[in-house]
């Protein structure tokens, strides 16, 4: 298994201790695209669709990239934090000056993305909770986000 690889899979599970030891030796992989995800995520984005904050913050320690785009819907990480509805992941990418109204290719903004979890249009793709969704919208709406 490659690095890159290995550091996607450590951002997916949590695994800190493994995300540190490859960042440490080598800090371009905080923004290095999936080998194996025809969506073309980078590690914000994987943190993102499964609530790793904490992973998060470790990749923003190590140089990730807030403004990088996924090769499937052009949309930032923030916005995919708001489709899965991961409030802890989107506070996370607000702290670190993510753009919280950055459309992608669909015209969507992060807003956009988390009133639609709360319509309930993103139940077959995220466990997220109606009240993930809403926490969301919140902290977003905080930062001036708009739809």
């Amino acid at each position: 298994m490659s690095e890159v690889t290995r550091l996607h899979e450590a951002v997916r599970r949590g695994d800190l201790p493994t995300l540190e030891a490859l960042l440490a030796a080598n800090r371009a992989l905080a923004n290095a695209v999936s080998e194996t995800d025809s969506r073309g995520t980078c590690p914000l984005h994987v943190a993102a669709e499964f609530g790793q904050a904490d992973a998060a913050r470790v990749l923003l320690r190590h140089g990730a990239d807030v403004s990088l785009l996924d090769a499937e819907n052009d949309a930032i990480a923030l916005c995919w934090a708001a489709f899965f509805g991961r409030p802890g992941v989107v506070a996370v990418r607000l702290d670190a000056g993510s753009a919280p109204s950055q459309r992608n290719k669909h015209g969507l903004t992060p807003l956009g993305c988390a009133m639609s979890g709360i319509r309930g249009e993103w139940r077959q793709f995220s466990d997220a909770t109606l009240e993930d969704w809403r926490q969301a919208a919140a902290a977003l709406r905080s930062r001036g986000a708009t739809e």
